[in-house]
């Protein structure tokens, strides 16, 4: 009971994650380059697409060691979500043109987007060895989670913390629920509980790092936002 509770919970989170993710994207490119609406069209129908792919590649020997296989992908969605924000502003200073920015914010799109499809066969698996029956919970969750996202993104994020303040905010909740993945390692045969345990130091570690970027998010953004300026006013 105790870890269908918290896979339930790690789903909700991980859902929650991922689409402001996404919304983070959608309205810096929107900063960027303009045209709100087709820049969040674009973002959710390439989100989804994406997540749709890296659904269709979570089989084989992915499925086999799930817990595995989530706890790098949370590190790699903490990292790269996490500094997406950082890294437009950055290729935006670099004055390469616009098409730079267009294809590199995409790129992170997609990259998250097939990361995030890759979660929901691999919690349902966690499920279905926990239980005994078909994970269809986790997808109702899945789908709360994202529900939940959107609406504290609109609602709380980004009138509070600013895009930069929440991209680090959301890539340590994303580092804490990977952390508790751990939970569900126990059964690995010993030939792969090393690559368990290499994967599960660095999501503290991780969880570290967002922690410090948040204590200076303020600082990062104003030189972003300077970075911004002088680039637009160049």
């Amino acid at each position: 009971m105790f870890k269908n509770l918290v896979l339930c919970s790690i789903t909700l989170i991980l859902a929650f994650c991922s689409i402001v993710y996404e919304l983070l994207l959608g309205q810096a490119l929107s900063a960027f380059l303009g045209n709100t609406v087709l820049r969040y069209s674009v973002t959710v129908g390439l989100y989804l697409l994406s997540m749709g792919i890296g659904s269709y590649f979570a089989e084989g020997r992915f499925i086999r060691y799930s817990a595995l296989t989530l706890l790098w992908i949370e590190l790699f969605l903490a990292l790269v979500g996490g500094s997406s924000i950082v890294a437009l502003h950055l290729v935006h200073a670099a004055e390469l043109g616009d098409l730079s920015i267009f294809l590199f914010g995409h790129m992170l799109i997609i990259l998250i987007g097939v990361l995030t499809g890759f979660e929901i066969p691999l919690l349902m698996d966690l499920w279905r060895r926990k239980n005994q029956r078909e994970g269809f919970t986790i997808l109702g969750v899945n789908y709360f989670g994202a529900f939940l996202g959107t609406i504290a993104f609109a609602l709380v994020f980004y009138p509070t913390t600013g895009l930069v303040g929440t991209a680090f905010l959301i890539a340590l909740l994303n580092a804490v629920a990977g952390m508790f993945l751990v939970l569900f390692g126990r059964d690995f045969r010993k030939a792969k509980r090393k690559r368990f345990a290499f994967a599960a130091i660095f999501q503290p570690l991780v969880a570290v790092i967002f922690t410090a970027c948040i204590m200076y998010s303020r600082p990062i953004e104003a030189y972003l936002q300077q970075l911004y300026v002088s680039v637009g006013g160049a």
